[in-house]
């Protein structure tokens, strides 16, 4: 006997859920089904629900669910009730995983569940007329082409709560289709154009039958090569055409990118929006030319397309908010909310959960929700560029994320990379038998749970992801591997915290770097003692190596600040607690010991960047006062048995398993931990070096 599951089997989306309900209760009920089981039935809007005589609970909002159980001649209904499909195929999803994480049938809780945000969506670079130039966004390109790897991630977003997708590249149009007035600007064959339009059908399509939006978002000034070769007479050199840059725009640039705008929405219906990355390839254009050129170009072309699709406004790199926000707010055609972007803390949201800086580090950004706006909403980009190899998983910070970062004007987030594509997997030493998965996004797979799940309800328990471990790697896994992950993951937020960064590469947190494009070769980049002393902390509530010794041979108070070596003892406390977690998870399966690896790596960073500020305070201290007692202890916090051997061990573990890989960071120098070994020991000659004041 089963238990039988009503729905509407013309619902892709609920279908969908229904397979992994069906699974559950399939191992749920193994050893038989629970008389009291009567079935499971699943009703989403209110047709439906009008039909079977339902009333759904008033307090359910789109895409939120009810459960709620009936008791019907002695046996018990299930009903998951929602106002739309995406509701009730989350609404399922709940149901199968409380039944998977052994929950009786009959205990299933009753309530409603509603979104926290309306907007939570993955940004995902593609490696085809990319932002970004390297070996790792070029070996992804057959993978990305791939509608299998869509499948499994886009079911991944589903099940996790994302119903956003946004694809940057910039200047997507000529693999999408030919513009009747500009048909040499695509460069493909008829043949290698309809192959182009099947995949964007068939992606957009797939998204839209989960549950998930589509947005393209682009570069706005940009064109083909193909364009510049046929229709531009003073085309600007291939070598000069970078998406940084003063403006590159003509009259027939203009039409071009309308018609483009105008043919992207009619040809493909299932494509929910559009956005503009407003700032690129406009250095000499004022804050108002800008804005006037996204009226002229976007706005029209949207407004020829016959067809209403949402949209992304950028906030500009240039501040001036009132420009911006009346543009949007008196625009009269687009539907509401415009989501209006703005990166967190740059391109670094793995820092604090305190909004220090937006993106070019300028003031008066609080301008676009402060008054409060009329017609959008602004949604936070949550940039990593601190973490492509190491597993993280640290939900108390998303929580602290969002509770801080929650208000009214705040529509939703966008999680993900301009640096990292989680598509074919390069970092790990190949047919391993610790690779247990296909593509990177399902070895970093409780990231995006955890992202996904709280930004969807951010009251979700750890006793969820714990769970999902015990799941993967049996039953003393789940909880010591989470309180592991939870200790030493809070390594890249305390270097971006008291290390000062900006852009993409100017911080690189797994690796201890800190570079810009003109210290590419050679592994420059390490974050030297030398850099920390003369760097500068981003959260103003901690205290620099340098204001820190200041204040205290000044006797200066220090109680309101966090001191280097308050950071010190924290994150030595974390990785210990992390390392006593992990001692206790048995087992020995190459997976458990891939994800065991990757919690010891932090751990030795941890440990790293503590013996390292204990040696920068000992080594001001020591280039102030003279005292070589203080350079005697820098040294010995750099030396054997601190820093230098929590280096090696770094080395130790990651060596076992990770194999030199392309970053963006360093260029065409393949990163390895081994490869700045040397630099860690040149700290020890550099405290050598010193002269004591006067000397």
């Amino acid at each position: 006997m089963t238990i039988p599951i009503s729905y509407s089997e013309h619902s892709t989306q609920i279908g969908l859920a229904v397979q992994k309900l069906k699974q559950a209760l399939n191992d749920h009920t193994a050893g038989g089904t629970p008389a009291e089981a009567a079935g499971i039935v699943i009703v989403a809007g209110n047709a439906e629900l009008a039909s079977h005589s339902l009333t759904l609970d008033g307090s359910v909002e789109p895409e939120g669910y009810e459960i709620r159980r009936s008791d019907e001649g002695g046996t018990q209904v299930l009903y998951i009730l929602a106002a739309d499909e995406t509701g009730a195929m989350y609404g399922a999803f709940e149901v199968a995983e409380q039944l998977r994480r052994g929950r009786a049938f009959t205990e299933i809780a009753e309530g409603v569940i509603n979104a926290r945000f309306p907007f939570r969506a993955l940004k995902f670079n593609l490696p085809w007329s990319s932002y970004r130039m390297n070996e790792c966004f070029d070996l992804q390109r057959e993978t990305v082409k791939d509608l299998a790897f869509w499948r499994k991630f886009l079911d991944m977003m589903a099940e996790n709560r994302y119903n956003a997708l946004t694809l940057w590249n910039l200047h997507p149009f000529p693999y999408m289709f030919r513009t009747a007035g500009f048909p040499k600007a695509t460069p493909f064959t008829d043949e290698e154009l309809a192959e182009w339009k099947t995949y964007w059908t068939a992606l957009f399509r797939m998204a839209k039958e989960r549950g998930i939006e589509t947005y393209l978002v682009d570069w706005n000034i940009f064109v083909s090569e193909s364009f510049r070769e046929h229709y531009d007479a003073n085309a600007i050199s291939d070598e000069s055409f970078f998406h940084y840059g003063d403006s590159y725009s003509t009259e027939q640039i203009k039409q071009y990118t309308r018609e483009c705008v105008t043919q992207l929405i009619r040809e493909y219906p299932d494509l929910t929006g559009l956005g503009i990355s407003l700032g690129e390839r406009m250095n000499d254009m004022t804050p108002q030319d800008r804005q006037q050129w996204i009226e002229d170009v976007y706005y029209e072309g949207l407004k020829q397309a016959g067809r209403t699709v949402k949209f992304i406004h950028r906030a500009p790199f240039s501040v001036d908010p009132l420009i911006t926000r009346t543009s949007i707010e008196t625009n009269g055609f687009l539907p509401e909310p415009v989501w209006v972007e703005v990166k967190f803390n740059w391109s670094h949201a793995y820092s604090s959960p305190k909004l220090l800086m937006t993106h070019g580090g300028s003031n008066g950004m609080e301008g676009y929700w402060n008054p409060a706006p009329q017609n959008y909403k602004i949604t936070w980009m949550v940039r990593n560029e601190d973490f492509f190899t190491l597993r993280w998983a640290q939900p108390d910070f998303i929580r602290a994320h969002i509770a801080e970062n929650g208000q009214d004007y705040v529509g939703g987030y966008y999680v993900g990379s301009e640096c990292f594509i989680p598509g074919a997997d390069y970092s790990h030493i190949p047919d391993s038998p610790h690779i247990h998965w296909t593509y990177a996004f399902e070895k970093h797979w409780l990231y995006y749970m955890l992202w996904g799940r709280l930004l969807y309800d951010p009251s979700t328990p750890d006793a969820v992801f714990a769970d999902a471990l015990t799941r993967r790697f049996g039953p003393s896994a789940g909880q010591p591997l989470l309180e592991a992950y939870s200790h030493v993951c809070k390594m890249p937020m305390a270097l971006g915290s008291f290390y000062s960064f900006t852009w993409d590469f100017t911080l690189y947190a797994e690796g201890f770097l800190a570079t810009d494009q003109s210290e590419y070769n050679g592994g420059k980049a390490f974050i030297s003692l030398e850099d920390l002393l003369n760097g500068k902390t981003l959260d103003p509530s901690f205290l620099s190596l340098r204001h820190y010794v200041e204040r205290l041979l000044s006797e200066q108070p220090v109680q309101d600040y966090v001191t280097p070596l308050q950071l010190a003892d924290q994150l030595e406390a974390d990785a210990s607690r992390g390392l006593a977690a992990l001692s206790v998870v048995s087992g020995e399966s190459p997976a458990l010991c891939c994800e065991k690896a990757d919690i010891e790596a932090w751990a030795y960073l941890s440990l790293y960047f503590a013996a390292k500020l204990r040696a920068g305070v000992n080594c001001e201290l020591f280039a102030r006062t003279g005292d070589e007692a203080e350079r005697s202890k820098a040294l010995t916090w750099l030396s054997e048995p601190h820093a230098a051997k929590h280096w090696d061990d770094l080395i130790r573990v990651t060596k076992a398993h990770y194999k030199e890989q392309p970053l963006m960071h360093l260029g065409k120098t393949p990163f390895t931990w081994e490869l700045f070994r040397q630099q860690v020991w040149e700290d020890i000659a550099f405290v050598e070096a010193l002269q004591a004041p006067g000397k």
